[in-house]
């Protein structure tokens, strides 16, 4: 399970990150990042004018990957609207494993096993597990005997 913490940040988006950190993780100058909140593709957090901006992870995560489709050769208008459409995939995926997702176990730093719960009609659960090593994902059912 998820440390509870860790858990609260990643569903609660609280984490923020000033626009001077923001710009070195991301290569993004702080010009262009004010830029494009102007345009509305992204938004500050911010208490007044004064105040130095920060930005919450969603944001933080946006900036990456539009930098990543305007390197690629995108311009920013296209880049921003691929931004989009990936960021409205990551939230159906999120809450897709809020839901099912049941649990992790890491085998000997080898092999990654997530739960999903129960897989019906045989009171199985389901299982994906994947070699590191090998670069292989195996798809597993175990009948639970709790049930």
């Amino acid at each position: 399970m998820l440390n509870a913490s860790i858990k609260y940040l990643l569903e609660n988006d609280t984490l923020l990150v000033g626009i001077s950190e923001l710009s070195k993780m991301s290569g993004v100058s702080p010009r262009q990042l004010r830029y494009w909140e102007e345009k509305g593709f992204i938004e500050s957090i911010s208490k007044d004018d004064k105040s130095a901006r920060q930005y919450r992870l969603p944001v933080v995560l946006k900036v990456e990957i539009i930098k990543g489709y305007l390197d690629e050769g995108y311009t920013l208008s296209k880049a921003v609207e691929k931004s989009n459409q990936k960021i409205k995939n990551m939230l159906h995926i999120r809450q897709f494993f809020r839901r099912a997702f049941k649990d992790i176990e890491v085998i000997d730093d080898q092999f990654i096993n997530l739960s999903f719960g129960d897989f019906e009609p045989n009171n199985e659960e389901l299982y994906i597990s994947y070699d590191i090593e090998e670069d292989k994902l195996t798809y597993k059912t175990s009948i639970d005997d709790k049930k």
